[in-house]
Formats: C-alpha cells, sequence, structure tokens
C-alpha cells in the first residue's frame, strides 16, 4: 500500500526523486523503515511482498528500493535480479536477519547497491540510502 501522499503525488506526475519503495513483509518493520524514512523528507511507497513490485516500480518510479531479502515465497534475490534486468538505474539496498559474508557477496553479485544486516541503526540504513542514490544520481 502507497501512502496517500506519494500517490497524489505520482497521480499528479510529480517527480519521484524522493520516493523510497519499500519491500519488507514484517508489517513492523514496514513501519519503523516508513516512519524513519518519512521523518527524514522521504516518500514511501509500501509493498508487503515480491508479487506487485515489479507493477509497483512502473507506477511509481521510486528512487531506490529497500528489499527484504528473506520473505514467504521468496528469498528476494530473484525479484533482485528482475529488478537489475528491467530497471538497473534504480538502486536496491537488501536488508536481512539471515545474513554473513557469503549472503552479502550474494546480493551484491547479483545487484544490490548496498547491503544491511538486521538489526541496524537507521543512522546506517539513512547513510546507505543516501550514498547510493548520490552515486547513481552523479553516475560515479
Amino acid at each position: 500500500m502507497a501512502t496517500a501522499t506519494a500517490e497524489r503525488d505520482v497521480a499528479r506526475g510529480a517527480s519521484s526523486a524522493r520516493t523510497i519503495m519499500v519491500v519488507e513483509d514484517d508489517p513492523g518493520m514496514r513501519a519503523v523503515l516508513r516512519d524513519v524514512l518519512t521523518h527524514e523528507g522521504f516518500q514511501v511507497h509500501e509493498e508487503p511482498g515480491p508479487e506487485r513490485v515489479t507493477a509497483a516500480v512502473e507506477r511509481v518510479r521510486p528512487r531506490a528500493i529497500v528489499l527484504d531479502k528473506e520473505m514467504p515465497g521468496s528469498n528476494g534475490i530473484e525479484l533482485l535480479v528482475t529488478l537489475g534486468r528491467r530497471h538497473p538505474s534504480i538502486p536496491v539496498l537488501v536488508i536481512t536477519a539471515f545474513g554473513g559474508s557469503a549472503v552479502r557477496a550474494e546480493v551484491i553479485r547479483a545487484g544490490a547497491a548496498g547491503y544491511l544486516e538486521k538489526p541496524f541503526r537507521m543512522a546506517m540504513l539513512l547513510d546507505t540510502l543516501r550514498a547510493i542514490t548520490e552515486t547513481r544520481a552523479t553516475g560515479r
């Protein structure tokens, strides 16, 4: 479900430069991410699972995507690869509670622009999002 503000802005054709898509199956974690990102001035579009993400990206055109790696029926890697093929200019930050160096290497090879292990500090999430969106914007 998207926030009402993001839906109105997208409907009016507003720039999605400040829109972040959050794909997270845990409603509590999704709410925390939404609150933190909204507080920092981002518009947030939420998806509770991978099923409608591809269509939502076409509609919303987010600046970046925060993607949970482990969701029921999906490990997130397939979605990450699909997003990379269809929308290579949209950076994806993968978050997971099931991490480690092998998982980190796997998601980076699959095309993630960033990776964080849960639990993480929200300041780290914000710093990483800023870094990956600024890098993509400047082409570095």
